[in-house]
């Protein structure tokens, strides 16, 4: 399966909350337009499409502007070799979204730095603490 091809099958499942896929020098984007809904999309992902290989989670604070911050996931699927980026937004009012551990362990981690380092907290997260700064 190619990355086109997974963002058409989000793009089929969601409708109207996945954007139409960008592509940009080979690499495959689609956005969310909610993010509570990130742990639903990221487990079909993972479940029906194969993208068993969470690679990142970033973002950017585009302070002064709403939404705020840029939340983007990085998936990978190992067995057809195709990367899907996944982006959503989240507003300064609002904060947070939902964890993804429940999908890929290893977003523990990856939740964790941009807690610390950006301020999104992500709800339910089993362990949301501090993995970079100091408490002070």
């Amino acid at each position: 399966m190619t990355a086109q091809e997974l963002a058409h099958h989000l793009k089929s499942k969601f409708g109207d909350l996945i954007s139409e896929p960008a592509e940009f020098r080979g690499e495959v984007t689609v956005t969310l337009a909610d993010a509570e809904r990130v742990a639903e999309v990221c487990g079909f992902a993972k479940r029906n499409l194969g993208c068993d290989f969470l690679l990142d989670i970033t973002s950017v604070d585009n302070y002064g502007q709403e939404p705020r911050w840029l939340v983007v996931y990085e998936l990978y699927g190992l067995g057809h070799r195709a990367h899907l980026r996944l982006k959503t937004m989240v507003s300064e009012e609002r904060s947070e979204l939902p964890t993804v551990t429940g999908v890929w362990r290893t977003a523990n981690w990856h939740e964790r730095e941009i807690y610390d380092l950006m301020g999104l907290r992500f709800r339910g997260h089993p362990d949301l603490r501090r993995i970079l700064m100091w408490e002070g």
